[in-house]
């Protein structure tokens, strides 16, 4: 490589490593502007402990281990909005993926609760905008999957009826056989692959 290549690459990272500054820096600007509107920084929003943190915390420390940069959060007081990145998940780190997707899903339903409050909408659609890049890895058929069950409602007759009767096949994809012999599969291949090289 020549000097003006190095240069070149140097500068790239210069832009890449500011951009990513400029995004954090927007989004704990837009998290600060959502406590201010919802007064979340006053001291009764502390009692009775944190909502999220506890229990983020208790995955962490019992037996899981966040991967790193698994989640970044803007924190102020005792509270978070966290934001997660998506990676290949080894057994732990999808445990905590399914306390994850609670929160997420959670702040998703906030939001659309609150999506009449035009003061707010702007940080409201960044921190959204973040959580899709971050926690569905910028896939939108992911993310809308998973907003459209959370609005499935429980209460319904014929929903009831219809998660009854698929609830054989869900349990079956759930299986951890069927995530066991993908994986024998997968190293049998890789086996034959490295065998092959030598």
């Amino acid at each position: 490589m020549s000097y003006t290549s190095y240069i070149l690459a140097f500068q790239l990272c210069l832009i890449l490593g500011s951009y990513g500054c400029y995004c954090q820096d927007t989004l704990t600007r837009e998290t600060e502007h959502l406590k201010a509107y919802l007064k979340a920084n006053t001291s009764d929003v502390a009692n009775g402990g944190p909502l999220f943190l506890n229990i983020l915390r208790n995955w962490k420390e019992v037996n899981y281990i966040f991967p790193s940069g698994s989640f970044s959060c803007c924190l102020s007081s005792e509270w978070i909005i966290p934001s997660f990145s998506l990676a290949v998940l080894s057994p732990k780190e999808s445990d905590n993926k399914i306390i994850q997707s609670q929160i997420v899903s959670f702040y998703f339903k906030l939001f659309d609760n609150l999506k009449d409050h035009e003061v707010i909408k702007k940080s409201m659609e960044s921190i959204k905008e973040d959580i899709f890049v971050k926690f569905f890895n910028s896939n939108l058929t992911k993310m809308d999957d998973f907003q459209n069950l959370t609005r499935i409602s429980v209460d319904d007759r014929l929903v009831q009826r219809k998660a009854v009767s698929e609830l054989s096949n869900v349990l079956n994809f759930l299986s951890p056989k069927s995530n066991l012999k993908k994986r024998k599969r997968s190293q049998t291949l890789f086996r034959g692959r490295r065998a092959s090289k030598y």
